[in-house]
């Protein structure tokens, strides 16, 4: 889906894993770009296998990548559950946020 027509409304639909990701965003990420790319920058070297795992810890989640996928985890909520949700759908929703914050900012 291109950037310019991403709806997180629809997005965050598909499941819980797809919320606590833009919750993520919102909470840890914010509106720095430098943050987005740092983002980019290991799942990069995910995809080349350059690193095999990382992790980052924000406000509120704690997210451990492979090159499969993404878990994140609430900090302030013990009762909730890990989710799961793959790479490349993490990499998407990073690249529109990025969009977003660059021609949209807060």
């Amino acid at each position: 889906m291109p950037a310019q027509s991403w709806n997180w409304s629809d997005w965050t639909a598909q499941s819980s894993a797809h919320q606590c990701l833009l919750e993520f965003l919102t909470l840890d990420i914010q509106n720095s770009p430098e943050w987005v790319q740092h983002l980019l920058t290991q799942i990069a070297a995910l995809e080349t296998g350059e690193i095999t795992t990382w992790t980052r810890s924000g406000n509120a989640y704690h997210l451990t990548f492979s090159p499969q996928n993404v878990t994140i985890e609430n900090m302030a909520g013990a009762a909730e559950t890990i989710e799961t949700i793959s790479l490349q759908e993490f990499k998407a929703a990073v690249l529109a946020w990025q969009h977003q914050i660059e021609t949209n900012p807060f």
